[in-house]
């Protein structure tokens, strides 16, 4: 598996040789050893779901796992093998996140390779498989996607009890925040209520809070000082603010995702929000049709033409600076040990000037 990273989060290399020295050959033999499992009870050689999400489990930023190296590190400790178990729940938590969302938006992309149901339907068209390609791909990346998280629901059964309350806790909201991605976008909820809600559960705090949490628990704190509270939602907020503009205006050569597809499918998001106050009359009529299949391609293409005309994508750039700005104060006022204050400035950083 390789781990890509920012330049801007070169500058916090502990995190990263903790990724690629340690959490890798962790979850490549843990999910070798679930192979060699499913072939001894099944008694076959092809069962081999395990192996495909080992191999999709290429190629991510594993962010999540960093912000939980350093949640840990706050109270001065090695990592150790609890840590290295948190984070590869965490990282199977969010590979399960990733599939189900793909299935779930019907997308064909992701990390700039077709979306897991894509990739195997493709291999069963290619073999010349008895069915219907599609629905077979739809299936096995649905049991793969359910395999993921019962290995990350078995990995923090085992942490200790503060942990798995962080854990349970993340994840319930995890599921909260993608209802209302999905329910936000039937009802074309355009108010910044539900935008701020959604962005917070579905990816803010699940990206950063949580995981800063989950490390600290393990080092045997409690909880986390209000200001690392208050960064990590700050933080957390400007990553999806991030991702939400990079689903309107981002080269899909380096995000790996079509462009458009959030105002195709009318994501309640605050460009959106911003939108729907923001917008002239000719941009509230292309706004009206997000999330209907009126919406053409081409319509999406001048929605966000007007999106930057009207100071929309300005609007959220400056929330996304301010927030960064405040996170790094709060950092700075947290009394932190000297590289584990740099690390976290660094990574809130990357995280909201990333373009993939």
């Amino acid at each position: 598996m390789t781990t890509h990273i920012s330049p801007a989060a070169v500058l916090a290399p502990d995190d990263i040789a903790f990724v690629t020295g340690q959490l890798q050959p962790y979850l490549a033999d843990l999910l070798a050893r679930e192979q060699a499992a499913w072939n001894e009870r099944a008694g076959l050689s092809w069962t081999d779901l395990p192996e495909t999400l080992a191999s999709y489990l290429d190629g991510g930023k594993a962010l999540r796992p960093r912000f939980c190296y350093w949640g840990h590190a706050v109270a001065g400790e090695d990592a150790g093998l609890l840590l290295v178990q948190a984070c590869a729940a965490l990282e199977l938590l969010h590979t399960f996140a990733l599939i189900h969302d793909d299935l779930m938006d019907g997308s064909d992309t992701r990390r700039g390779r077709p979306a897991l149901h894509r990739e195997i339907a493709g291999r069963h068209r290619r073999g010349g498989q008895a069915g219907d390609p599609d629905r077979y791909g739809h299936a096995m990346a649905l049991l793969a996607g359910d395999l993921a998280f019962s290995v990350a629901s078995r990995l923090a059964a085992a942490l200790p009890a503060s942990a798995v309350t962080i854990w349970s806790r993340m994840v319930d909201e995890l599921v909260l925040g993608q209802f209302l991605d999905l329910a936000g976008a039937a009802r074309q909820d355009r108010s910044r209520e539900v935008a701020s809600a959604t962005a917070q559960l579905k990816s803010g705090q699940y990206t950063v809070t949580s995981p800063l949490r989950l490390g600290a628990a393990l080092a045997g704190i409690p909880e986390l000082p209000a200001e690392l509270v208050r960064y990590g939602d700050l933080a957390g907020e400007a990553f999806q603010l991030r991702d939400d503009l990079l689903g309107v205006f981002g080269d899909p050569r380096r995000t790996g995702k079509p462009v458009g597809d959030d105002l195709m499918s009318g994501k309640p998001t605050l460009v959106l929000a911003l939108a729907a106050d923001m917008l002239p009359p000719y941009g509230q009529a292309l706004l009206a049709l997000a999330g209907t299949s009126a919406l053409t391609p081409s319509d999406a293409a001048e929605l966000a033409y007007e999106l930057v005309q009207c100071g929309v994508r300005d609007r959220v750039e400056r929330k996304i600076r301010h927030n960064v700005d405040l996170a790094c104060a709060l950092v700075d006022r947290a009394a932190l040990p000297p590289r584990v204050g740099t690390a976290l400035r660094n990574l809130a950083m990357a995280a909201a000037d990333r373009q993939r």
